[in-house]
């Protein structure tokens, strides 16, 4: 029994070292980290045609000491990939990987401004006495916007100012377009998005839909303040109720325009508001 004992304690302090050790890898220099690795969403489409550049923001927190200067941070472009598994047709057991980069990828001096232009770099930055900061990407409106989606996947690079944090919270996925894009309520089909909840799954036909009926640009921007003004069931039986109307008018029908489908491809799903 006292040789059990001894044994649990043993492992007890063994695992408090450990546990010390993880902290103190984290408290050995300043590092950097992104405070949300959820793909971002962005678009020019409401934005009027002689504006080509917008600006988005991603934030980053620091870990760490506060400093009395200004601290750079640095981000770079990475490669997207998709994962097939090809698995034995008996066992069920992955025999090989099939690795491909995503398509649409953004470049740089076209869809983007390059991460180290020298126009930016100042903004770049974790100013004097702060621990968090957001940090500029520049979007350009380039004409094949309008077909496509684009990805720019940016990480943190360590450099001279600060080390890295969080493995898992280093990169962040930016999609971005001249048409319609969710926005970041709407981000995923589940309950952890807001407007989910309250407008269903998204599709581009729904939101087309919502920006026609009430004639408002449908984004971040709005949803918040119809959340602010408690209006959102309001809003909801305004929608439910214009697209009932929508998918009976006999025009409709028989332009082929009812029932409201998500997309334009054939055998789209219907849409529906919960």
């Amino acid at each position: 029994m006292k040789t059990f004992i001894y044994a649990i304690a043993v492992l007890l302090v063994l695992a408090a070292g450990c546990k010390k050790a993880d902290l103190l890898i984290y408290n050995d220099i300043t590092r950097v980290q992104l405070s949300d690795t959820t793909t971002m969403s962005a678009t020019f489409v409401y934005i009027p045609p002689a504006i080509t550049r917008d600006t988005i923001y991603i934030q980053v927190n620091t870990i760490g000491d506060v400093a009395d200067h200004d601290r750079t941070v640095e981000l770079t472009q990475v490669p997207e990939y998709d994962y097939t598994y090809v698995r034995d047709p008996v066992t069920n057991q992955i025999t090989d990987t099939l690795i491909k980069e995503r398509p649409f990828k953004a470049v740089a001096g076209v869809h983007y401004l390059d991460l180290k232009d020298k126009s930016i770099q100042s903004l770049m930055v974790v100013k004097a006495h702060q621990a968090v900061a957001n940090i500029p990407v520049v979007l350009l409106r380039d004409t094949s916007l309008k077909n496509n989606s684009y990805r720019l996947r940016v990480q943190l690079v360590a450099n001279d100012q600060f080390g890295l944090g969080e493995v898992n919270a280093r990169a962040k996925t930016l999609v971005f377009s001249d048409r319609l894009e969710r926005f970041y309520s709407w981000r995923v089909d589940n309950t952890s998005a807001s407007a989910f909840s309250l407008f269903g799954k998204y599709s581009t036909g729904k939101h087309q839909f919502m920006v026609d009926v009430l004639k408002a640009n449908i984004d971040e921007e709005w949803f918040q303040a119809v959340l602010s003004s408690g209006a959102a069931q309001q809003y909801r039986t305004v929608l439910k109720q214009a697209l009932a109307d929508f998918n009976v008018d006999p025009a409709n029908i028989a332009s082929g325009k009812a029932p409201l489908r998500e997309t334009t491809a054939p055998g789209a799903l219907v849409v529906t508001f919960p």
